[in-house]
């Protein structure tokens, strides 16, 4: 088994469409794998489509962005929930809204650096549902602001950089744990390397329902798989929950210059991919 549980397409901030990525799937000879576009469901069923035609197992997916205490932005994955539920489906349609005002505010900022981007520049590059920093990175490209997306990142739209707008409204974790468990689903914190928030993650996990933690991931050193292990342990023997250990390369395009950008590159040991399976 060969599983890859994130990654993106053109529907969010990914540089493939479904079809084109869930061919890249095939070639790189995955047997399992989801497509967790941010807040937006739009390419679930035609990358459902394309990998029966393969043999490919295809677990519908989602990354819902989220702000926990503190401020911290925290991503929550979620898998085999009902996209056609309508709860959720308003929930999430909610939240691309704050997207859009988003890349609206990053647009001002640029004219105010004396850098000539208008909406125009961005809307070729969004072919899906969400307006994500890669479609305002590519602008910059083309406008010879930048030259590549990393280097846009670095330069302009990284946190912390002079086009950088933080997200305003979102779900809280807890909400985004019970918004897709309420579909059906299960719900996974994404690439916890990131946060430092080991103890709010165990409260998730005790008080919420959180299913899950992203144990592999293409940022996770070993020393970090070890620590997130330990941490599913813990939570187990405290609370007697069965915690999921899954793993995805995040995968969005090579072009993009970061580090480990290569889809399946994130090796999910079969035994955990066999329990993420066994509890779907």
């Amino acid at each position: 088994m060969k599983a890859d549980l994130h990654m993106h397409s053109t529907y969010s901030d990914g540089g493939y469409d479904p079809l084109e990525l869930v061919e890249k799937c095939a070639r790189g000879g995955l047997t399992v794998i989801a497509l967790t576009d941010h807040d937006t469901t739009g390419g679930l069923e035609a990358a459902q489509k394309q990998a029966r035609k393969h043999g490919i197992r295809f677990v519908p997916g989602i990354e819902l962005s989220t702000r926990a205490k503190g401020g911290r932005s925290v991503d929550i994955l979620g898998y085999n929930f009902r996209p056609e539920d309508e709860a959720f489906q308003e929930t999430i349609a909610y939240y691309r809204s704050m997207r859009k005002g988003r890349m609206e505010e990053m647009i001002q900022k640029c004219q105010s650096a004396g850098m000539d981007i208008e909406w125009s520049d961005i809307l070729p590059h969004v072919t899906g549902h969400t307006y994500s920093r890669p479609h305002m990175a590519k602008a910059l490209v083309d406008k010879g602001y930048a030259k590549t997306v990393k280097d846009a990142f670095d330069k302009y739209i990284g946190y912390g950089r002079p086009v950088y707008v933080p997200k305003k409204e979102e779900l809280t974790p807890e909400e985004a744990i019970s918004v897709l468990q309420k579909a059906g689903g299960i719900a996974v914190v994404a690439h916890p390397v990131f946060y430092d928030i080991d103890d709010q993650i165990e409260e998730w996990a005790k008080d919420a329902g959180l299913d899950g933690v992203e144990v592999y991931h293409r940022d996770h050193s070993e020393k970090a798989i070890e620590r997130f292990s330990s941490l599913c342990d813990k939570i187990e023997r405290e609370s007697g929950r069965k915690m999921l250990r899954t793993g995805g390369s995040d995968f969005h395009h090579e072009s993009f210059g970061r580090e480990g950008e290569e889809l399946g590159i994130t090796k999910l040991p079969n035994e955990h991919a066999e329990q993420f399976l066994e509890r779907l």
